[in-house]
């Protein structure tokens, strides 16, 4: 036990929790690695796992409110491309940003707004030439089905019956900062704020309210579409556009498989399934000096030629 000690002192924050999930499951007898951000039941869809060599899969760090859309796409570009990936790791933005900084092996991160991957790219933890918005994100009232119609607005919060309110922590979950956004802009958050329970990302926050542990929860829309949960839509007026970037880990050994996956994502496949998961486009704004990594490569040389 003290070299085991030795060993974890010696290990970067994420590194240390991993080798202290292992060492628990070695004891316990379970024979598979431990949950590493990836909320419970949400798994990778047929075709995601990687093939072969599991060192030469790309490897994803991603927002929560992903949890049922990268799968799909990751299915979509592994046959389009042939490129094995990894199963992505899914948690609240900031805490897979922090990770990042610590050096966990990832070679793309999507995250939920644009702060914490443009954070990254000046602290030259993210390649700035590859940071992208790919779609925006909106914010809805998760409502616990037994509670019926009793909560049809964000005032009605306020009833009795309403004893818990889940939210993503808002210092590292961007739908957790737009969600307490939306309450303080209602006049509300002062009234309710007891009432709050704070969850470790979105997609946990959702789980509160789907199974009665909460009678509603501010959440994302791409992952609220779920059984026992009805949904109450909210004037995006109050809050700041959740604006979703991604962007290559600077350490990444396999750029090029990074950059293709971005062309995917932003391409128009990529676009069309996040639109069927709820997301919006994000658009491209006249002069957008990476605009052409969407398209092919003889057209992203053509458009850095023009730029000189």
């Amino acid at each position: 036990m003290r070299r085991q000690s030795r060993m974890l002192r010696s290990k970067p924050l994420w590194a240390q929790g991993w080798m202290l999930a292992m060492m628990s499951l070695w004891f316990l007898g379970c024979g598979r690695p431990a949950d590493v951000g990836v909320a419970p039941g949400a798994g990778p869809a047929p075709g995601v796992v990687a093939r072969g060599n599991s060192a030469a899969a790309l490897r994803l760090a991603a927002a929560s409110d992903l949890q049922l859309a990268l799968p799909r796409l990751l299915e979509r570009f592994q046959a389009r491309t042939g490129i094995a990936t990894s199963p992505p790791v899914f948690q609240a933005s900031g805490q897979l940003a922090e990770q990042i900084k610590q050096g966990a092996p990832f070679d793309v991160f999507l995250a939920a707004n644009e702060a914490f991957v443009r954070d990254l790219a000046g602290g030259g933890f993210i390649r700035p030439e590859s940071v992208h918005p790919y779609a925006r994100g909106s914010l809805v009232l998760a409502v616990y089905h037994e509670v019926g119609d009793r909560v049809r607005t964000l005032a009605d919060l306020s009833e009795p019956e309403v004893k818990k309110i889940a939210l993503a922590n808002p210092a590292t979950a961007p739908y957790g900062k737009a969600g307490q956004q939306a309450l303080e802009r209602s006049g509300l958050w002062t009234r309710l704020e007891s009432k709050i329970v704070l969850a470790e990302s979105v997609r946990q926050a959702l789980l509160y309210a789907q199974k009665g542990d909460a009678e509603a929860a501010l959440v994302g829309r791409a992952i609220a579409t779920v059984p026992g949960i009805r949904l109450v839509e909210l004037d995006p007026g109050l809050y700041d556009p959740i604006v979703q970037a991604l962007g290559i880990v600077a350490t990444t050994p396999r750029p090029a498989d990074a950059e293709a996956f971005i062309r995917f994502i932003l391409g128009e496949d990529g676009q069309a399934i996040l639109k069927e998961f709820g997301f919006q486009p994000v658009p491209t704004p006249a002069g957008n000096p990476h605009s052409g990594i969407t398209g092919r490569p003889e057209d992203r040389h053509r458009a850095e030629l023009g730029r000189r």
